[in-house]
């Protein structure tokens, strides 16, 4: 059995993020050296329900006999941390990870994720090193590096380590593509829904500040679809100043101390513009 679960959010569905989807969930049927494939749970909101029903149907001529596909129905917010925080609760395994609908897993992502599992029980986040791509398909850059170039390392001296130091003054790590014990993110309160664009920085932040252990994996195992017209990061870039961005980092400064989901004052934004 796998230790790793794969939540797929999704937001919206029509012909692109179909065209996109088919190749996320090809990157895991095509894994290699594993004996099964993992469970697939796909997050949807209400209002794309028929389609959803109906691309399962499809799916699971591709995927039967080879692993579980779990559909979870989102009645409540359907942004993106919520509906990852609603998939954790239907994992069955230890751990799980996130693949975005637009991105795909390298060939060895789960084998390499379940070595690494296994030899590093104490590590609570496995960051995956990632790279960006663009609509062309061509490399950007990698992601989540830095762990390696700048050599951080942890209590015991070994290279690959993430803390609290250094993740601020280096704030440009992703969670996409991360092996996450279902355990910690829960209790940890999991995403918080009130904060933009550094959610996911804020939420690293946290988890350093609980004494959580986070390595990076030192292998290219997540490739990241960087700025896809319309997707959430793309709407940020475009729609957000750079006050508001400074606003968010802030905020996540803020509010790494706090478990729960606090109400923002984002007033504050609108004097700064």
């Amino acid at each position: 059995m796998n230790n790793i679960s794969i939540i797929i959010p999704i937001h919206e569905y029509n012909d692109v993020v179909s065209s996109y989807l088919n190749k996320a969930i090809e990157s895991i049927i095509k894994q290699e050296e594993i004996n099964i494939s993992p469970e697939i749970l796909i997050v949807f909101p209400t209002s794309i329900e028929n389609e959803i029903n109906s691309y399962y149907e499809s799916l699971l001529k591709q995927y039967q006999e080879k692993g579980k596909i779990t559909l979870i129905k989102n009645e409540g917010n359907s942004d993106y941390q919520s509906q990852v925080n609603l998939a954790v609760k239907s994992v069955n395994t230890n751990y799980f990870t996130v693949l975005e609908f637009d991105d795909e897993f390298s060939i060895k992502f789960i084998k390499n994720g379940e070595k690494y599992i296994k030899s590093y029980p104490e590590i609570d986040i496995f960051l995956s090193m990632m790279i960006e791509t663009n609509e062309k398909n061509e490399g950007l850059k990698l992601t989540n590096e830095t762990v390696w170039a700048q050599q951080f390392v942890g209590e015991n001296g070994e290279m690959g380590y993430l803390n609290l130091t250094s993740i601020k003054q280096f704030t440009d790590f992703k969670l996409s593509g991360a092996i996450i014990k279902k355990y910690e993110f829960e209790n940890l309160g999991g995403y918080k829904s009130n904060i933009k664009l550094t959610f996911m920085y804020e939420f690293l932040l946290r988890a350093l500040n609980n004494a959580c252990k986070i390595f990076t994996i030192p292998k290219i195992g997540y490739k990241h679809f960087v700025n896809r017209e319309g997707s959430l990061f793309d709407l940020y870039s475009k729609n957000m100043s750079m006050n508001e961005r400074k606003f968010w980092f802030e905020t996540a400064l803020k509010e790494y101390n706090f478990i729960n989901d606090r109400i923002i004052d984002t007033s504050l934004i609108l004097k700064n513009n």
